[in-house]
């Protein structure tokens, strides 16, 4: 398992025990797999790993926001959910 893999699951085990998040495998031939923020089955925020680093996209922004690592993830998906509406 790459370290990709295990930081992948790692991400996975803490947010499928926060409600809307899921698995999403990659549709797209050599794409990868995504956990998926969907809570009323439209993506607001996807997270992938990419040669060691965190990617958290916003489609609705078209933004990437890279993150060290999982505790700034959460931090960082805490601190939205409390900002939005």
């Amino acid at each position: 398992m790459s370290a990709d893999d295990e930081l992948f699951g790692r991400i996975g085990a803490e947010l499928t025990k926060r409600p809307g998040w899921r698995f999403e495998p990659s549709t797209t031939p050599g794409g990868l797999p995504s956990w998926c923020f969907d809570p009323a089955g439209t993506v607001l925020q996807s997270v992938n790993v990419i040669d060691g680093t965190i990617t958290l996209y916003i489609p609705s922004e078209d933004w990437e926001v890279p993150i060290d690592d999982l505790e700034g993830l959460l931090r960082w998906i805490d601190a939205r959910r409390t900002t939005s509406t």
